[in-house]
């Protein structure tokens, strides 16, 4: 009787993440993705095993013998500590009987009770008057070098794992990011014979933002109901879906990167993006900060697209239309991308529950887009102060969608592309007029009761917003009253006097606006139908 054997890495961010330098990052993540690739011909060939998932740190092996799945187990677990120095959870091995869903279920379920319940605790080796890891702080260095690096000055002291991660950099990155370059290359038409110039560090990126002011963008993604997708699949179809998904990530990214190439051609020989994980449908990437929120949305339009593909190719019927959620920080160069990935995963639980229940409410599956912009070394998240209130300065998360939205869609929130059609409307206000919509913004009613709330706004809309509205010219009013119906509603629409929009948030009902948003993410909100010139003020106002 055949068995499943289902295993899986032990905090996988936290090996990648275990390095101060970006360089290292993506050589982790090379290296993770090498090992799982190698299983297939390397351990699973010795036992006679037979590879269905070996991506992102995941494993499912099929075995004729219940001994061979368990000695191929050990030795698994036994070459990831040797060659990455973690740990790796194996499952016991699960009798196949014809249901392969049912036995990859309860394979799964096997995973989750081993990780609940690892026994023992690995240590590093600790000893005083000696020198840490410069790189990741934490292990022991073993040598002082200096790195293969562009304008590397100094020597550094480094552990054995920060050493075997720069090591694996070094090697180039045609394992991990082959697929994206391919996609890239052929998109832009670039020569075969032309090397990859993958950027070195967030500083090379940080030279793109047009506002001179340093600053990159982290986009990480995570598909909407992957575990119903998986759960529906046979064997073949689940070694199909695990094959595809790096594939459809890689061509996802690459589409708005030549978009973006196109409309800043600055160091164009630079790769304009770094991807730091990306394995199955996952990802997290250092990408360029003008154009970031269209960057992310146009990659989820290509990944629904993509994915949509796969899932007809493979034969799976009756599951949900693809979508994914994303999040998007925008920070400075020099600020830790640890801490940019932290805030990034807290907005995107955010985009991914606000789709769940959507789609518990109406059906309808739609992709989500979350950002935040961390001014110089703010702390991230300290916005949410007013995240319980039933008026909330914010409309995020915003909607991904080709086509209109529906009435039940709109009850939720709106799309993004409204959001940053309403950066080229306003792009000839003057700055002046801007800052005094961000005062006024930031000083709407708060704390009070929702019976309260509609003549709250209105004394607000009169008193205060009216008077900024009264000292534009009629171009700009027009424009800006335009972007307050677009992202919040029209004023007199019955439901109050004032432009803010009702939606349910969270099961709440509350009223948001987008301009806050707008305002705060002003230097980046660019569409990529539209070059860099086309945001400059054609005039000047009082």
């Amino acid at each position: 009787m055949p068995y499943l054997l289902a295993a899986e890495a032990d905090k996988i961010q936290d090996f990648i993440f275990r390095s101060s330098r970006l360089r290292e990052v993506v050589g982790a993540s090379q290296l993770l993705t090498r090992f799982c690739r190698s299983i297939e011909d390397t351990l699973a060939k010795q036992y006679n095993g037979q590879v269905v998932v070996n991506d992102g740190g995941s494993f499912r092996v099929i075995f004729d013998d219940v001994r061979q799945a368990i000695d191929f187990g050990n030795d698994l677990s036994e070459l990831y500590r040797l060659t990455l120095g973690g740990s790796l959870t194996v499952a016991e091995p699960v009798e196949m009987n014809d249901d392969f869903a049912d036995a990859n279920k309860n394979a799964a379920e096997r995973l989750r009770w081993g990780k609940n319940r690892r026994q023992g605790v690995m240590v590093e080796v600790h000893m005083p008057y000696v020198a840490f890891c410069e790189s990741c702080g934490v292990g022991l260095a073993e040598r002082r070098d200096r790195l293969a690096v562009r304008n590397a000055s100094r020597h550094r002291y480094l552990c054995a794992t920060c050493q075997i991660k720069a090591k694996e950099r070094d090697r180039g990155l045609r394992e991990f990011l082959g697929a994206v370059y391919d996609a890239y290359a052929k998109k832009a038409e670039i020569p075969a014979h032309i090397k990859p110039d993958w950027p070195e560090d967030a500083d090379a990126i940080a030279e793109l933002d047009l506002s001179g002011r340093n600053y990159v963008a982290y986009l990480v993604a995570d598909g909407n109901g992957m575990g119903q997708l998986f759960g529906s699949c046979d064997q073949h179809q689940l070694q199909q879906l695990s094959q595809g998904l790096s594939r459809v990530l890689s061509e996802s990214l690459a589409v708005p990167m030549i978009a973006f190439r196109k409309q800043v051609p600055a160091q164009a020989a630079m790769i304009p993006m770094l991807p730091l994980i990306l394995g199955g449908d996952d990802l997290f990437a250092l990408i360029p900060a003008p154009y970031a929120l269209d960057i992310a949305r146009r990659f989820c339009l290509e990944w629904e697209k993509c994915m949509q593909m796969l899932v007809n190719k493979i034969g799976l019927h009756n599951v949900p239309r693809p979508t994914i959620a994303a999040a998007v920080v925008i920070c400075k160069g020099t600020y830790p991308y640890t801490l940019a990935h932290r805030r990034a995963k807290a907005l995107l639980e955010d985009a991914k529950r606000q789709s769940k229940l959507l789609a518990a409410k109406t059906g309808e599956h739609l992709s989500a887009v979350n950002f935040e912009v961390i001014l110089g070394n703010r702390l991230a998240g300290i916005n949410e102060a007013d995240g319980d209130q039933v008026i909330q300065r914010s409309l995020r998360p915003y909607w991904v969608a080709e086509n209109d939205l529906s009435v039940g869609a709109l009850q939720h929130g709106i799309d993004l592309r409204h959001l940053l059609a309403q950066r080229y409307a306003l792009k000839d206000l003057p700055r002046k007029r801007l800052a005094e919509l961000r005062r006024c913004f930031a000083e709407a009613p708060a704390g009070i009761c929702v019976r309260e709330r509609t003549q709250a706004l209105e004394r607000w809309t009169q008193h205060r917003l009216e008077k900024i509205l009264e000292r534009l010219s009629a171009a700009s009013r027009s424009a800006v009253v335009g972007a307050l119906e677009a992202v919040g509603k029209l004023k007199n629409d019955g439901n109050g006097a004032h432009y803010w929009r009702r939606i349910a948030h969270d099961n709440r009902d509350v009223v948001a606006h987008g301009i806050p948003d707008l305002l705060e993410v002003w230097e980046f909100a660019q569409d990529l139908s539209h070059a860099p010139d086309d945001y400059e003020p054609q005039e000047e106002e009082a």
